[in-house]
C-alpha cells in the first residue's frame, strides 16, 4: 500500500476525492530499482504509468542526441514519466530509485469515475465533493455489465437513476408481474423468492452493488421471481426507456445466420436456451440446451474464454440470457430473431 499523502501531489491523482485516492493507495505498491536499471524501452506500449518518488531517471530518444533528466521532487516528477503510447523514450534510473507504477486502465477508470460521481452529486443539489455517498456506485461499475458499457453511457445512467425507499419486507417486483425498472441496490439486503407447485423458494441473496429486474424489461413478459426487501433498503431506478437505451443496447451483440455460421466452424458453442421439451423436438446440430430458467446455474461450468452464440425460437428468451451472461463477462452473442432464420436439424 502507498501512502495517500504520497499520491496527491501526483497528476491526475491529485485530483481524486479522499475515498477514491484510499482505495487507489491499497492498490499500489512502491518499487525500488537501483542506478543503471532500465525501467522501460523506446516503444513499449504496456499499458502502465511511472511516477518517480525518489532519485531521478534519464530519458533518451533515438530521434534526437539530447537527453533529458528527471529528478524526483521536481514539478517534471508531478507527471508521468513518458506516458505516451509508444513510449517514446527509454528511461534508465540514474541513481537509486523509487517508483510506482500505476496501471493506465485502472487509473483511467478511476478519473472517470470521480468525474462522474462528482457530477452526480452536483447536480442532484448535494454539496462538498468529499462528501457524497457514492460506494454503491463503485460496486456497481466494477461489475462486469457495466465494465462493457461504453463510457460516454455511464453518466447518463447514473443520472437517469431515481433513489427509492424500501420498508424491511416491501415487494419490489413481484412474480408474473411485467417489470417498469432497472433496480440496483444501494444499500440494504433482498431475497429472490420462486412460488412453484412445492412452495416458495429462495434462489438468491442479493446485497449493494447488485441489480434486478433486467429479465422482464428485456423479455416483455411477467417476472419469473419475486424480489423481497430482507431490511430496510433504498434502490436506484432506472425506467425501461432508458434502460433499453442506455444499457441494454450496449450489452447486447447479434448476429445473423450466415455470422453465427462463421463462428460456430471458429469454436463457438451454441447454447439453446428453450425448453428441454421445445429442445428435443428439434435443435441446431450441435447444440448445449441450457434453459433460460437454468442458465444461472449453468455459468460455472462456461468457459470465459469461448465465444458462444444464443438462441431460442424468436430471440426473445436469447436476449434475456445474453445479457444475464454479459454481464458476468461472457462473450455472448444473440442469434437475431431466433431459430425461424436458420434452419433447424435434428438432433443426432
Amino acid at each position: 500500500m502507498v501512502d495517500v499523502e504520497i499520491l496527491r501531489n501526483l497528476i491526475p491523482l491529485n485530483e481524486l476525492t479522499d475515498d477514491t485516492l484510499s482505495k487507489l493507495a491499497k492498490q499500489l505498491i512502491v518499487e525500488t530499482y537501483p542506478a543503471g536499471a532500465v525501467l522501460c524501452e523506446e516503444g513499449d506500449a504496456d499499458g502502465t504509468s511511472l511516477y518517480l518518488l525518489e532519485g531521478g531517471v534519464e530519458l533518451v530518444t533515438s530521434k534526437t542526441t539530447m537527453r533529458r533528466i528527471v529528478q524526483a521532487g521536481t514539478a517534471d516528477a508531478n507527471f508521468a514519466i513518458a506516458q505516451e503510447r509508444p513510449r517514446p523514450d527509454t528511461i534508465t534510473a540514474t541513481t537509486g530509485v523509487r517508483i510506482i507504477q500505476v496501471d493506465s486502465s485502472r487509473l483511467d477508470r478511476a478519473v472517470m469515475f470521480d468525474e462522474l460521481t462528482t457530477s452526480v452529486t452536483t447536480l442532484n443539489g448535494k454539496t462538498g465533493k468529499k462528501e457524497s455517498d457514492n460506494e454503491w456506485v463503485d460496486r456497481m461499475l466494477n461489475t462486469d455489465a457495466f465494465s462493457q458499457v461504453p463510457q460516454e453511457k455511464l453518466g447518463p445512467i447514473l443520472l437517469k437513476m431515481e433513489g427509492r425507499h424500501v420498508n424491511n419486507g416491501d415487494t419490489v417486483i413481484a412474480q408474473g408481474v411485467p417489470g417498469e425498472y432497472y433496480y440496483v441496490i444501494k444499500k440494504g439486503q433482498f431475497n429472490v423468492c420462486r412460488k412453484s407447485d412445492k412452495g416458495v423458494e429462495i434462489v438468491a441473496n442479493l446485497g449493494a452493488g447488485d441489480v434486478f429486474g433486467e429479465e422482464s424489461l428485456i423479455s416483455g413478459h411477467g417476472t419469473n421471481a419475486s424480489v423481497i426487501a430482507t431490511t430496510d433498503a433504498t434502490v436506484m431506478c432506472l425506467a425501461k426507456s432508458d434502460f433499453d437505451a442506455l444499457l441494454k443496447e450496449p450489452l447486447m451483440q447479434y448476429v445473423d445466420a450466415d455470422k453465427a455460421g462463421q463462428m460456430i466452424k471458429q469454436g463457438a458453442m451454441v447454447i439453446d436456451v428453450r425448453t428441454p421439451e421445445e429442445f428435443k423436438k428439434g435443435n441446431l446440430r450441435g447444440s448445449v440446451n441450457i434453459p433460460l430458467l437454468s442458465i444461472r446455474d449453468g455459468f460455472e461450468n462456461l468457459s470465459k474464454d469461448k465465444a458462444y452464440v444464443l438462441c431460442c425460437r424468436r430471440g426473445i428468451q436469447s436476449e434475456v440470457a445474453a445479457f444475464l451472461m454479459r454481464q458476468k463477462g461472457f462473450d455472448v452473442s444473440v442469434l437475431k430473431g431466433g431459430l425461424a432464420t436458420i434452419a433447424s436439424k435434428p438432433k443426432a
